[in-house]
């Protein structure tokens, strides 16, 4: 009996033994593979080395660069690594042009640029210039200015042009503006009609240079070609012309041109008759229809802070504006009031009472850090419904002179005229436009912030800036800038000589338009 015990014993054991090693060999199993899982969960790829910003290098060009008498049809080039094209049309110039653009494809390391050769017209320069159209296809680094040349005839164009453009009305250069070769026999009406046969870009300074033309004559003009399309269009472009013909082999044409860019004048399109809805107003007069709606609206609003008349804050260098909301039909100026206290006294302030279709103004002599009060009495306007404007009362303090600076100007003498016009400004406000009658101009009452000014060489006297006319051959008035803004400060007296700026890059052995670029560097 004992002995059945014992293997009953035995055999309970062996089987606990067996259950506990199946448990720990599967609590193995998932140890394992969680370990595993994590591991797969953190791989981290091996780190890579710099990355390689060097530009492709040329390695073979076929057909060679600089060839004589050939019609190119196809360029290759080969680099040593592999390369895209990106961004053509802002890279690419062919001078000079063609009808049809040049087309550029990518083969991994190769480039193929291809011609339109029927085009190309004999005893020609070509060249191609590319920019940094070329880049390396991981890290985008160009090719930097690949330029390809070839001629069709027996030479290579030599001759160039070179000159300046400015914005006629701010005076300072153009560094983005294009300019235009026409052939003579074009006529003055091509550059809205046609594009031209050769093209230039200013840069730095507004400095252009247009290398290997023929001794032949153009008509040159500069554009600020808004679509980069090379024709002119009045309505977006800015043009500059010189009213001559110049030929780059001339002895006359060593000089650089200088073009000032303006805005062509567009005639005033006719109005279209818009259908405006009249109604008979009381009394048989005329006047617009309005709703219930519009009648509970505001008639008007005074520029005027009168939030607290302890603060300074009605400006003694502008007149007080009374803004009309509605268009009035009658104004009765005897029914505006305006006074300031003067010690308990109230003192009529004498004003100047205009009106346009927008607003009122009062132009009174002001009164320095003064508690103003503008009475609008019952009856003082009526719109064109024949509503009466609402009676209102407004008190508000004038500021003092020491919440404004002063600017005193000088201007050389060979300026002062009569005629010509100094100009300030700030932001985009003119606080001063007057003929320059004495060399020292002061200026009072200016608030605080920054100032800009120019001279403008009123050839026609007529007290304003005037743009030039393509079409008419005017020229647009000149503009001589100050580049330098001044900070007027509250309280202070500013001095500023107005000494014209210098943008003449050119030096004098370097006005020959056959100089070579590298001596114009040195």
């Amino acid at each position: 009996m004992a002995c059945c015990k014992c293997a009953i014993f035995e055999a309970g054991m062996s089987a606990i033994q067996t259950l506990i090693f199946k448990s720990l060999h599967v609590l193995l199993v998932g140890v394992i593979v969680a370990l595993l899982l994590q591991g797969c969960a953190n791989i981290v790829p091996p780190e890579g080395g710099k990355k390689d910003e060097t530009p492709p290098v040329l390695t073979q060009i076929s057909p060679a660069d600089s060839m004589l008498n050939t019609r190119i049809r196809k360029i290759s080039l080969h680099f040593n690594k592999f390369v895209e094209v990106q961004d053509l049309d802002n890279n690419m110039q062919l001078s000079p042009l063609l009808s049809i653009k040049p087309t550029l494809t990518s083969f991994g390391k190769r480039v193929e640029i291809r011609i339109a050769d029927t085009l190309l017209k004999d005893s020609t320069t070509y060249i191609i210039s590319l920019g940094n159209a070329i880049v390396d296809n991981r890290e985008n680094t160009p090719f930097g200015n690949f330029k390809y040349t070839f001629s069709t005839g027996s030479y290579f164009d030599s001759l160039q042009l070179q000159g300046q453009v400015f914005d006629a009305a701010t005076g300072l250069p153009d560094s983005g503006a294009t300019i235009v070769l026409y052939p003579e026999a074009d006529g003055d009406s091509a550059i809205v009609r046609k594009k031209p046969l050769y093209v230039g870009r200013s840069g730095q300074l507004g400095v252009f240079t247009i290398s290997s033309l023929p001794d032949k004559p153009f008509r040159v003009y500069a554009l600020a070609d808004k679509d980069n399309n090379y024709y002119f269009n009045p309505e977006e472009d800015k043009v500059g012309f010189i009213d001559q013909v110049f030929t780059p082999g001339s002895i006359n044409d060593t000089a650089h041109m200088v073009f000032y860019l303006f805005k062509q004048p567009i005639k005033d399109s006719i109005p279209d008759n818009t259908d405006t809805t009249l109604a008979t107003a009381p009394g048989g007069r005329i006047g617009s229809k309005r709703s219930d709606a519009d009648k509970n609206k505001p008639a008007y609003r005074v520029n005027a802070d009168t939030s607290n008349t302890s603060m300074r804050t009605m400006p003694i260098n502008e007149p007080l504006e009374i803004i009309l909301l509605r268009p009035l039909s009658m104004l009765d100026q005897n029914k505006i009031y305006l006074s300031y206290d003067e010690n308990g006294v109230e003192v009529e302030a004498v004003t100047r009472i205009t009106q346009d279709s927008s607003r009122i103004l009062l132009q009174p002599e002001w009164q320095q850090d003064r508690l103003y009060t503008l009475r609008l009495v019952k009856g003082w306007a009526k719109d064109t419904a024949g509503v009466e404007l609402l009676p209102e009362k407004y008190f508000f303090r004038t500021k003092r002179n020491d919440d404004y600076g002063i600017m005193r100007i000088r201007i050389m003498e060979e300026f002062v005229n009569g005629y010509n016009l100094l100009g300030v400004y700030s932001e985009n406000d003119t606080v001063y436009m007057q003929p320059l009658t004495d060399s020292i101009v002061t200026i009072e009452l200016l608030n605080p912030g920054g100032y800009t000014m120019n001279l403008i060489i009123d050839e026609n006297h007529n007290g304003k800036w005037d743009t030039g006319n393509l079409f008419e051959k005017l020229q647009p008035e000149r503009v001589i800038p100050f580049t330098t803004t001044t900070q007027v400060r509250a309280g202070w007296e500013h001095e500023v000589d107005f000494i014209p700026p210098k943008f003449d890059p050119f030096p004098p052995r370097a006005k020959n338009n056959n100089t070579s670029a590298e001596e114009r560097q040195e």
